[in-house]
C-alpha cells in the first residue's frame, strides 16, 4: 500500500523516484519494521543513491509533513517524499489499542516523569485520552464549547458523504455525535477514527522544483468548498 502511494503521488507529479533526495516515513502498526524509512527507501530504488548525490531518509511517529519542510527550507532538499500506511482493519482490538499504546510510550514526545515530577498521567486508551487533554484544555482556555468541538465530526461526515470511496457515507447529526458512547472525557465514538486499512504519500518540494514539476502552485479554490462549510452551519 505504501509504494503504491508513493507511486501514484510520483506519477502525479511527473517524477521519477530517483528525482528525489529525501523520504519521511512512519512506521506502521500492522508491520513495523526498524529505520522505516531507509527499508523503504530502498525497496522502492532511491537508495542507494547516485554517486555525488546525497539522500536523506527520515522515519519519524507523525507530522511527516514539518521535517519534510524542513529538509527543503534549511537542509537544502529539492523533493522529499512523505510516506505513511497501515493494514490495521484484521488487528484485534484489544491488540490495535495495546500496539498504539506502545508506540506512545516509545516516543520521545510523551509526557514522563522528570526529576520526579509526574508531568501528567494518561489513562488507556493512549490516543483517545490525549485528545481529550487537547479538547478539555480548548474548553478551559479558549472559550470553546463541547457543542463547537463535536461539529468536526458532523463536517468530516458530510464530506464522506460526498465522497464516492467513503467508508460510511452516513451524515452525522450534532446530537447523535455528542450523545454517541464516551471514549474518553470530551471524546465520544462518532469523533474517533475507524479502523482502516490504506496510505497516503505527498511531495514537498522547493518552489523551483514544484513549479517545474507540477504547475501553479495555487490552484483556484471552488465554490463547492464554501457551500460545505455553509451546509454543516445550517444542521
Amino acid at each position: 500500500l505504501v509504494q503504491q502511494a508513493l507511486d501514484n503521488a510520483l506519477r502525479h507529479t511527473g517524477m521519477h523516484v530517483k528525482q528525489l533526495d529525501g523520504l519521511v516515513a512512519c512506521p506502521a502498526l500492522a508491520a513495523p519494521r526498524f529505520m522505516e524509512a531507509h527499508q523503504l527507501a530502498v525497496s522502492c530504488g532511491l537508495l542507494p543513491a547516485d554517486p555525488g548525490k546525497a539522500v536523506r531518509a527520515r522515519t519519524v511517529d507523525t507530522g511527516g509533513a514539518g521535517p519534510a519542510k524542513r529538509m527543503v527550507e534549511v537542509e537544502g532538499c529539492t523533493a522529499v517524499a512523505v510516506v505513511a500506511g497501515d493494514s490495521i482493519s484484521s488487528i484485534d482490538p484489544k491488540e490495535f489499542l495495546k500496539r498504539a499504546d506502545a508506540s506512545m510510550a516509545g516516543s520521545p514526545d510523551f509526557p514522563s516523569d522528570r526529576d520526579g515530577a509526574d508531568l501528567m498521567t494518561l489513562r488507556h486508551p493512549f490516543i483517545p485520552n490525549s485528545y481529550s487533554h487537547v479538547s478539555q484544555a480548548q474548553i478551559r482556555l479558549h472559550g470553546l464549547t463541547r457543542d463547537q468541538l463535536a461539529m468536526v465530526s458532523v463536517l468530516m461526515s458530510l464530506q464522506a458523504s460526498r465522497h464516492p470511496l467513503a467508508l460510511q457515507k452516513k451524515i452525522h447529526r450534532l446530537d447523535e455525535v455528542v450523545q454517541s458512547q464516551e471514549i474518553a472525557p470530551a471524546v465520544s465514538l462518532y469523533e474517533c477514527a475507524r479502523k482502516a486499512d490504506g496510505a497516503g504519500a505527498i511531495i514537498v518540494m522547493s518552489e523551483k522544483a514544484a513549479r517545474e514539476y507540477s504547475g501553479p502552485l495555487s490552484p483556484q479554490l471552488r465554490t463547492e468548498t464554501f457551500r460545505c462549510c455553509t451546509t454543516v452551519l445550517s444542521f
